[in-house]
């Protein structure tokens, strides 16, 4: 078929948007029970089975799909980059069918353009109606295998939640054994006569980047056939992994802490970054690297070796996103003078609960605007959610609260809030489902890919 007139594309966006209604509700009517057994299991080890065992009934049922849709439940389950091209998972459903449908559906838009005219005629109709064409089979539909392509499409969205489940425990696991080597919130201790000293946030900071420098350069000395020096790892790793890494430990770092020891902690801190900055610490970091490269040997530090080269490379991309960092710490001090970090009890009265209040920040405010709309969860501002996907709301502020760019406070305020904020109604309190999962893992990624400065 050639090129689709109008009302060829406008039948093509109502039958597309009847079937992923239909395999939405086939969604839905799964995920109250996947939810129930989930949360019946006594402890992780069980859940890991359960994950598991039901990933394997889903892989024997998609194994009996119609070799004619099996391309397209591999590009759902399995989309790389390139095939998601920017756009929300929901968006690539929906994508996926609206292809589908071009395949499937030459005969029936011939059939269709003969009974609708006009493109008002097509927008008359009301949702149900166009549900009950697929139904019911009308104007030459192959109602049969609809339903085969809807039934194993909502069987492959379950296998992806299950997949991301088992995909999100692992890396949990990994980011725990990192975090035995890595983690910024130990004191460390002076190689030369074991004696623990107190550090403050830009000693932990150069400490952990020390770590990661001699982790890749030995992964470049051992496995040099597989890896190759890339002269822009360390400002990617900065700038990403290891600025988001700063975030949480930071906020971790003062939870267990009463308000005397935030303030006292938080204070030394950003008084650190002015006495630590790059130019002065130049030396210290040689000799921090040369100690953790030897360690737990001895080893004496000689100036102007490999390693110090080597070293300073690491450490004129640390300048480059230092105040970044910086930044982030004097955040987190005037969070806790305005009382969100606080650990003092307060009454709700004392807590303000606007979205201006909680999130003062302007860098923040507009990285979070920017997120909700390539997200498609606003446009210019406001809600374009409708009723079946305002969880996607939920799974944003998960993520956003994790990666603690917003205040870790209750979950039904935030939604309450950046609900007011965009212009979304909220009746009742927005519940996990597979939305909500799938938008939080997008959102995340987002983060990933577009680390806040």
């Amino acid at each position: 078929m050639g090129e689709y007139s109008k009302i060829e594309l406008l039948l093509l966006d109502k039958f597309t948007e009847a079937i992923d209604n239909f395999i939405q509700i086939a969604i839905y009517s799964q995920t109250d029970k996947d939810k129930l057994m989930y949360s019946s299991c006594v402890n992780d080890e069980e859940k890991d089975v359960f994950t598991k065992k039901e990933i394997k009934k889903m892989q024997k049922k998609l194994a009996k799909c119609s070799p004619d849709i099996a391309e397209f439940l591999r590009c759902y389950i399995s989309p790389t980059e390139f095939d998601l091209s920017g756009d929300s998972y929901d968006q690539y459903r929906e994508r996926l069918i609206r292809n589908f449908l071009s395949q499937e559906f030459d005969d029936v838009l011939e059939v269709l353009t003969m009974k609708f005219k006009k493109i008002e005629d097509v927008e008359n109709l009301d949702e149900l109606e166009w549900e009950e064409m697929i139904e019911e089979g009308h104007f030459g539909i192959d109602k049969k295998f609809m339903l085969h392509f809807i039934k194993y499409m909502a069987i492959a969205d379950r296998l992806t939640t299950f997949k991301s489940i088992l995909e999100t425990v692992e890396k949990e696991k990994q980011q725990q054994e990192k975090e035995k080597l890595t983690n910024p919130v130990m004191t460390y201790t002076n190689y030369q006569n074991d004696e623990p000293k107190d550090i403050f946030i830009v000693e932990e900071l150069e400490k952990r980047l020390a770590i990661e420098a001699v982790e890749y350069k030995r992964k470049l000395d051992d496995e040099w056939e597989k890896y190759t020096f890339d002269p822009m790892y360390f400002d990617n790793f900065i700038s990403g992994d290891l600025y988001n890494e700063f975030l949480k430990s930071l906020y971790e770092r003062i939870k267990p802490l009463n308000d005397f020891e935030i303030n006292k902690y938080l204070t030394l801190s950003v008084n650190q970054f002015k006495t630590h900055t790059p130019e002065k610490r130049a030396e210290a970091f040689k000799r921090l690297y040369h100690d953790t490269y030897w360690f737990p040997n001895y080893m004496e530090y000689k100036e102007e070796t490999y390693l110090s080269k080597y070293a300073m490379h690491v450490w004129k991309h640390y300048a480059n996103h230092f105040e970044v960092f910086k930044e982030a710490t004097i955040n987190a001090l005037n969070d806790f003078k305005r009382g969100i970090t606080s650990t003092s009890k307060k009454t709700s009265k004392e807590i303000k609960k606007d979205f201006n209040s909680l999130i003062p920040q302007t860098n923040k405010q507009d990285y979070i605007f920017q997120l909700l709309e390539d997200l498609s969860i606003t446009l210019n501002g406001t809600s374009i959610l409708t009723p079946r996907k305002k969880g996607a709301l939920r799974g944003v502020i998960e993520a956003l609260r994790e990666k603690m760019i917003i205040p870790n406070i209750g979950l039904s305020t935030l939604c309450n809030v950046f609900a007011d904020k965009i212009n979304l109604e909220l009746k009742s309190e927005l519940d996990a489902s597979t939305t909500s999962e799938k938008y939080k893992k997008e959102a995340l990624q987002y983060i990933k890919n577009n680390p806040i400065h």
